[in-house]
């Protein structure tokens, strides 16, 4: 069983013949913010539904958190492969629910000052970070005296420039967006001048944040979809944060709940059975469909 977290990553690949692949306080009694997601190992096929026809896709070993997916179903090879039949928003979907009907699945609390950690075992693991130490009761990161806490760091300073301004300048940006609307990063501006470039959207109607910030603004993940860039799509829609198609391209064909746009040719190839060749790039693989 591999590892994944935002972080720290191994995908894991089994059935496609690849390797499986606060401001915290000095007194460990204070709690500092926490943080929440939910995290299992998975050993489970990964399978889609391609016009009726139920296809596996391939083998999904990892140990996997909700956050993570977005990032996940970038880099692995067998969410890749799902992805060019059914789309991400199908494919995220049946990821989260192999995370949240894993049998030890965890509900899993991180304190700050930590990167999480999800490994067998241990799926709510975590690593503390920026010089805090974990505490005795293994859950919190602390900053034990006589080090204290500067401007996020802990180390033994003698003093600290006030980070109050920087602080309130972040304040002011994440608030000043209006009900309903996310502040989200801007293309190409990330770091101009130590200083993200925003703007406010709405990422229920949004063609290119649906659902969600394409582009990361502070501490708020991308986990948006641009839906014009959905392979074959003519005309689509964000609704509700989903995007929906309304037409595809020539050579394409509408998926039946309009999520996403299909070739043509791979779905006659998945007809008569050659489903390796309809996964483009991976007609080495041996995969099958899945058994009735």
């Amino acid at each position: 069983m591999r590892f994944f977290t935002p972080g720290v990553f191994a995908a894991g690949v089994g059935f496609l013949s690849l390797a499986s692949s606060s401001n915290a306080r000095a007194a460990y009694k204070l709690r500092s913010r926490t943080t929440t997601d939910v995290c299992a190992n998975i050993d489970a096929d990964l399978s889609v539904d391609v016009f009726g026809i139920a296809i596996t896709v391939g083998l999904i070993d990892v140990c996997l958190c909700l956050s993570a997916i977005p990032v996940f179903i970038k880099t692995n090879v067998v969410a890749i492969a799902g992805i060019t039949l059914v789309g991400e928003a199908a494919v995220e979907a049946n990821l989260e629910a192999m995370v949240n009907n894993a049998p030890d699945h965890q509900s899993c609390i991180y304190p700050d000052n930590c990167d999480p950690i999800c490994s067998h075992g241990s799926p709510c693991g975590f690593q503390c970070k920026n010089g805090f130490v974990l505490s005795p009761d293994h859950k919190d990161c602390i900053c034990p005296a006589p080090n204290k806490v500067c401007n996020g760091i802990c180390g033994p300073f003698k003093s600290c420039p006030s980070s109050g301004p920087k602080k309130r300048e972040d304040l002011e940006r994440r608030v000043s967006c209006g009900a309903g609307q996310t502040a989200c990063g801007v293309y190409g501006w990330q770091g101009f001048n130590s200083v993200d470039a925003w703007e406010c959207i709405d990422t229920k109607t949004d063609l290119e944040s649906c659902g969600g910030c394409m582009v990361p603004f502070g501490r708020t993940p991308a986990h948006g979809i641009d839906c014009t860039a959905i392979p074959g799509v003519m005309d689509v829609n964000c609704i509700s944060g989903s995007c929906v198609v309304r037409r595809c391209q020539p050579g394409y064909v509408l998926s039946l709940d309009n999520t996403f746009c299909l070739e043509a040719d791979r779905i006659a190839k998945l007809k008569a059975g050659d489903i390796p060749a309809a996964l483009y790039g991976l007609e080495h693989v041996p995969l099958q469909k899945k058994s009735a």
